[in-house]
């Protein structure tokens, strides 16, 4: 699985860097990236589903 952010969607909230810094950091374009290539464990796959679910533009898309 992998975690993505549509950065035209991004409304540069910044929940995901603040609610999940093991997934998310703000580049020095101010935008988010994401920090993990591979959502391998089950508890990478719960934060990343968390950080999908409180996005407030709807940015987070993970994929299989």
């Amino acid at each position: 699985m992998r975690i993505r952010i549509d950065l035209d969607r991004c409304s540069l909230a910044g929940e995901c860097v603040y609610n999940h810094p093991k997934l998310f950091e703000f580049g020095d374009d101010d935008y988010p990236h994401v920090l993990v290539a591979s959502l391998h464990t089950p508890q990478l796959q719960l934060e990343a589903e968390q950080a999908r679910s409180v996005c407030p533009s709807g940015a987070i898309s993970i994929e299989p």
